[in-house]
């Protein structure tokens, strides 16, 4: 009987302890491989967690916080969890910013600009409205629905495109439904220099917030999404989330440069608030443009 109360009570005070144990925050973010040769994304830190998707080793994540063993990330816009000790830090770690008190510091502070002085003439650059038609995207609490941001956003921004001399086409230009692989298939067509896909983002939990540019591939496309980035950490009023790696249809199957960027959560009041404003459209063109420019060093 001793001995039971004694086991009993040491489990007790190991469930107390995990429990209480501290969670460690990477420093705005930091980026780590898949060290594993396959990795299950789970939806939170614990073994018994549901299983929403698995990543492949190499694939390379941004870390939020860790605890308990497990790394918090972000798989297709959700906040999940994955084993921390199958992950290590990527050569070059970058940092991906704005996800700790940092963010809540800078919330709602418009940073200032650094513009480029060139031009994009000759430059051809594809801008993708995502959703439309059947397809209405996310919705806000208001009953905004993505399909009419986006489509309002890529009008700002290929206005502002062509006035620093690109050529601009749209994937879609009016409230229809395009598949994913007519988007592609108009990138691929027009041979573009450049294929940006504009998104807004939707979370279950209201709380999660911010703005992010995703890239298929190191190297080429990792550079542009990190400028874009950039571009638009300089002008938006909203927490910024680094750049994150995501197989998406319109990028893995693009053959031309290509960047995802997701322009704020609908689904948080204080996003909804700001990505509503003509301010808002404004300060998104000019963040693409410059991060366009930048890349192409015009």
């Amino acid at each position: 009987m001793g001995k039971l109360r004694l086991l009993l009570t040491a489990a007790a005070f190991l469930l107390m302890f995990t429990a209480l144990a501290p969670t460690v925050k990477a420093d705005g973010g930091d980026t780590y491989e898949v060290g594993a040769d396959v990795l299950n994304v789970r939806s939170g830190p614990a073994q018994d967690a549901s299983i929403i998707g698995q990543l492949a080793g190499g694939d390379r994540i941004a870390v939020f916080q860790q605890q308990n063993g497990w790394a918090q990330t972000y798989y297709d816009g959700e906040e999940v969890w994955v084993a921390a000790p199958y992950l290590v830090p990527a050569e070059n770690n970058m940092a991906v910013s704005g996800t700790s008190s940092e963010a809540n510091e800078n919330a709602g502070k418009a940073q200032p600009a650094s513009e480029s002085s060139g031009t994009l003439d000759g430059y051809h650059i594809v801008l993708d409205p995502g959703h439309g038609g059947k397809d209405p995207g996310a919705a806000g609490s208001d009953r905004m629905l993505e399909k009419d941001l986006t489509i309002a956003t890529a009008d700002r921004v290929a206005q502002d495109l062509r006035e620093a001399g690109a050529t601009v086409t749209l994937t879609r230009s009016d409230d229809s439904f395009v598949s994913l692989e007519n988007r592609v298939r108009i990138s691929n067509e027009n041979a573009a220099d450049a294929f940006i896909s504009l998104h807004y983002n939707a979370f279950p939990l209201e709380g999660v917030n911010g703005f992010s540019a995703y890239y298929d591939s190191s190297g080429a496309e990792k550079a542009l999404a990190a400028d874009i980035q950039s571009g638009l950490e300089q002008r938006m009023e909203l927490n910024s989330r680094g750049i994150m790696q995501n197989g998406y249809h319109v990028l893995s199957e693009n053959s031309d440069l290509s960047v995802l960027v997701e322009l704020g959560f609908m689904t948080n009041p204080y996003d909804l608030s700001v990505i509503e404003t003509a301010e808002h459209q404004r300060n998104v063109a000019e963040g693409i443009v410059d991060g366009i420019k930048r890349y192409f060093n015009t």
